[in-house]
């Protein structure tokens, strides 16, 4: 049996003729995030609406959903990695997620299935799809990922956050697709507006917002701390807040040991906060991080991960690039290569107040504040 566990919030199940969405996917926040979004937009406008995130078994999956407060179920699924290291375990345990996901649906009868992607959403789609609920996908990245050109056979609607996707899916595909941007949360949309803080005080330090990505980065934590001891004095009245994972005591104890204020941490449990005391990013280029970012007019050091599948990481910052709000970085084979390229990017932001105005501006001129809203309304008319 599925364990699954419930919110204290009493409208978890949904009231007799109020629908019920299922939200299905995880592995990283990036995935998840987006969900919580819409599920927060559906929420707000009625509460009695019920709400289901199926997700994968990785702590980091329980982490989030934990917070978020929504009804919540994993599944026991693999990622492809698996596939190729342990098949039968991979077939036994995605059989099995297959069995639990078909049961679940039926005894829920969703109204909508909402595919977030990741390997956490391939059961819930495909079961979906057999007992004719109606499938919506969530594409994040300029690139889709696997689950999404696999998916997207059995979704009634693709929603994208980059029109250039949608002629990287197939031709017959393409026609359901809707173009809505990259949900993201309520109160970091509002920051579009442009409004961050509400007490601006001018003796605040410039913030500095390091971020690895949900499950952190080894390799953007060690050019970041080797940056920290080369040029210590660019770093001179800037606060630094660095999201590290699990290497947080091992990063702490590589930043130079005075005159830096560093506030290093495994995971960031308040975004929003966060985003809305920085002044300058330097991070991954994961399509939610950058949705989040261009919300908050934020401008960045971006190091695409570049084992992303299909490079897709790359294909995201070089979007924010040629819009301005970011610079790229990209992880060469030469360790000091990379290093030369990081430190004069950085240096110029941190140094620049102008540039980095200009680039902020940027960055938000590039954000999709109404994702989540769209998202929401298309759920709203499949469900009526």
């Amino acid at each position: 049996m599925i364990a699954v566990e419930r919110s204290h919030d009493a409208a978890a199940t949904p009231a007799p003729g109020k629908p019920l969405f299922l939200f299905a996917g995880g592995g990283t926040g990036g995935h998840l995030f987006p969900g919580i979004a819409v599920a927060e937009e559906l929420r707000r406008r009625r509460a009695a609406t019920g709400i289901l995130f199926v997700g994968s078994e990785r702590p980091i999956d329980q982490r989030i959903l934990a917070q978020s407060g929504f009804e919540t179920a994993p599944l026991p699924t693999e990622s492809l990695a698996t596939l190729k290291r342990a098949p039968w375990r991979f077939a036994w345990r995605m059989g099995r997620a297959l069995r639990i996901a078909c049961r679940l649906l039926r005894d829920r009868r969703p109204a909508a299935v909402i595919g977030l992607g990741g390997f956490a959403s391939g059961p819930i789609v495909w079961a979906a799809s057999r007992q004719r609920i109606p499938v919506v996908l969530i594409e994040q990245n300029i690139i889709p990922g696997r689950a999404t050109r696999w998916l997207s056979r059995w979704a009634e609607t693709i929603c994208v956050s980059f029109d250039e996707t949608i002629e990287r899916l197939a031709p017959r595909y393409r026609p359901r697709c809707r173009t809505t941007g990259n949900p993201v949360r309520r109160e970091i949309a509002a920051m579009a507006s442009g409004k961050r803080r509400e007490n601006p005080a001018e003796s605040r330090r410039p913030t500095l917002l390091v971020l690895g990505g949900s499950l952190g980065s080894r390799s953007l934590n060690a050019l970041m701390t080797a940056f920290a001891g080369a040029s210590h004095a660019s770093l001179t009245g800037w606060r630094i807040v660095h999201q590290a994972g699990d290497e947080a005591d091992a990063v702490r104890g590589r930043y130079p040991a005075a005159g830096l204020d560093v506030d290093v941490r495994p995971f960031l449990d308040d975004m929003p906060e966060e985003l809305r005391q920085a002044d300058l990013v330097v991070g991954r280029a994961g399509a939610t991080t950058l949705a989040e970012m261009a919300c908050a007019g934020l401008p960045a050091v971006l190091v695409p991960y570049p084992h992303a599948a299909d490079d897709h990481q790359r294909a995201n910052a070089e979007a924010y690039g040629r819009g301005g709000g970011a610079v790229m970085v990209l992880e060469r084979g030469e360790t000091s290569q990379t290093l030369a390229e990081f430190t004069a990017a950085l240096r110029t932001l941190l140094r620049d107040e102008p540039r980095r105005k200009a680039a902020a501006e940027a960055m938000r001129s590039l954000s999709r504040p109404g994702a989540a809203t769209e998202v929401a309304d298309l759920l709203e008319q499949i469900a009526r």
